[in-house]
């Protein structure tokens, strides 16, 4: 395994020269060092606001780093836990993240990548006044704090979001405390986007377009449908807590037309291609032979008859399994990686930009919206739902055929690699793709986040997160687990903080695991939106 650690000192206790600071926020990151902007005069800077928008490139590949360092920050934690990807490689003697155990291993990319790329970089924007300098470059800023720092709090239950980097010692917040700051952030955000529209529709080709590395290619348009999805996104994981009423009324908020409306199929997926052009998946999956496809992505759409399969995997290449689609189970005892090294692969080009957040992902959140009780605009569960597969299919280049049909079921999963089949499983779901009206809530609901599911890959930050507010869809726990917390048949909540951060800042980090995590930083805890 090749990684990319990123050294992180948590507390901002004094802050030097925008550029000199800017160059050192990140350590091996794609952006910033690597395309010599630091050598830009400051007169050239100030020129069509390029002192505003200059970090941003950095903060766009933060959110979910699309080269290698993809690997420390989801594909070892978050892509396997979601049962998207699963590395045949036996890292660390098979006790790894993969198995459960994240106290005191160094792969950190989720908590050093977008603190480092995003909350450093946003936090130099602030304090040059850049807020009220440049409110539309300073607007993407936002949404992407939002956009990276609410996987941090996802991922480990606590995070300093609220008071980041203005006060000595800020404070670590919980998942509700970061959540109502994001909100109102995104309020900024979009407020700011959309007078800049107004103000002149040409401001983001002048301003942004050459900084952003992502599809949306500057389009303060399609930024703006960006925040008010991921407001959507977090009113969602809200929405089975004590705060319901607000998830319901900042859900609404993000559907107003006025508002700048939501992705969909016609904007597409927010995806970002790395500095050097080349996929951290393509790496991961050929170079590297680090990453296989889950079992669960084939026994799903396998059993579907989905159209999508043979656009995100290969066939295998086994001799057991040769010809077929085959993936690993999650967590498993892997003596040697040749044992499954010969499995379905992720089917990824090189030089596909990595996706963030999908573009059909607001149909299936509106359809849950509905089915809530929230007023979601013109639309039933069932026409959001279906709305939200057919945009799926488009957007993979998929034929649609008569998938909205099917009546089949996932499939058993056999694993011809192991005896006595002591990682086979029987089918874990009856839900199908076909809907079904007089269906309960709690099925209707089922179907809703098993599609949502099918439809994020390979985004697994997204998927573990809903995985673990909803219970679905129904995934294959791991099979040699590592944690003794965590044993066979149970799942993994959340991940341990960083020793590094924690002992930077170990006051607020005793106050957040005694207020926020009942006292225990463990795999074991539950987040406060999870089911």
């Amino acid at each position: 395994m090749k990684r990319t650690l990123i050294n992180n000192g948590f507390k901002l206790l004094s802050l030097g020269l925008l550029l000199s600071v800017a160059s050192s926020c990140t350590d091996k990151m794609e952006g910033i060092n690597e395309s010599n902007l630091k050598n830009i005069a400051p007169d050239d800077l100030k020129m069509d606001a390029n002192e505003g928008g200059f970090l941003l490139p950095a903060m766009i590949r933060a959110v979910n780093h699309p080269g290698t360092s993809n690997q420390t920050q989801q594909n070892l934690l978050a892509e396997s836990y979601a049962n998207y990807l699963e590395a045949p490689s036996n890292f660390l003697g098979n006790v790894n993240t993969t198995t459960y155990a994240t106290k005191g291993i160094s792969w950190t990319g989720a908590w050093t990548i977008p603190t480092n790329g995003i909350m450093n970089n946003w936090l130099q924007m602030k304090k040059n006044g850049f807020d009220t300098k440049y409110p539309d470059l300073y607007a993407i800023a936002l949404i992407l704090k939002v956009a990276g720092g609410h996987r941090i709090i996802d991922t480990y239950g606590v995070y300093p979001y609220v008071e980041y980097g203005l006060t000595a010692e800020p404070k670590w917040n919980s998942p509700k405390e970061a959540y109502t700051q994001m909100f109102k952030d995104l309020d900024i955000a979009v407020a700011s986007l959309l007078a800049a529209e107004k103000a002149d529709p040409n401001a983001d080709n002048i301003r942004f377009k050459k900084w952003d590395p992502s599809t949306f290619a500057g389009d303060y348009v399609k930024w703006t449908k960006l925040a008010n999805t991921l407001r959507l996104r977090l009113a969602m994981r809200l929405s089975g807590t004590a705060d319901a009423g607000m998830a319901k009324t900042e859900g609404e908020k993000a559907v107003l037309a006025a508002n700048g409306g939501l992705l969909d199929e016609n904007t597409g997926h927010w995806s970002v291609l790395s500095a050097d052009g080349v996929n951290g998946h393509f790496t991961m999956t050929n170079a590297w032979s680090d990453t296989r496809i889950s079992a669960a992505v084939v026994t799903y759409l396998e059993g579907f008859g989905d159209p999508r399969l043979p656009v995100y995997a290969l066939q295998a290449t086994d001799p057991a399994v040769a010809g077929t689609y085959r993936g690993i189970r999650p967590g498993v005892d892997r003596p040697t990686k040749v044992i499954y090294e010969n499995y379905s692969k992720y089917n990824v080009a090189s030089n596909t930009p990595m996706k963030q957040v999908d573009g059909s992902e607001s149909y299936f959140l509106r359809a849950e919206g509905v089915l809530k009780g929230w007023n979601m605009g013109t639309g039933t569960v069932q026409s959001f739902y279906e709305a939200g597969i057919r945009a799926s299919l488009k957007l993979n280049g998929a034929p649609e055929g008569n998938y909205l049909n099917s009546t089949s079921m996932q499939l058993a999963y056999v694993d011809p690699k192991r005896p006595n089949n002591q990682y086979d499983s029987p089918r874990l779901s009856d839900v199908t793709v076909k809907w079904n009206d007089a269906a309960t809530n709690e099925q209707k609901l089922e179907k809703i986040i098993t599609q949502k599911w099918i439809a994020l890959f390979p985004e697994g930050a997204e998927a573990w997160s809903e995985f673990r507010r909803t219970g679905y869809p129904k995934l294959y726990h791991i099979m040699a687990p590592a944690n003794p917390l965590l044993p066979l048949g149970t799942f993994i909540n959340r991940v341990t903080v960083p020793a590094v951060q924690a002992a930077a800042s170990q006051a607020q980090y005793n106050a957040a695991v005694s207020a926020f995590l009942g006292g225990k930083d463990d795999e074991t805890v539950k987040l406060y939106w999870a089911k």
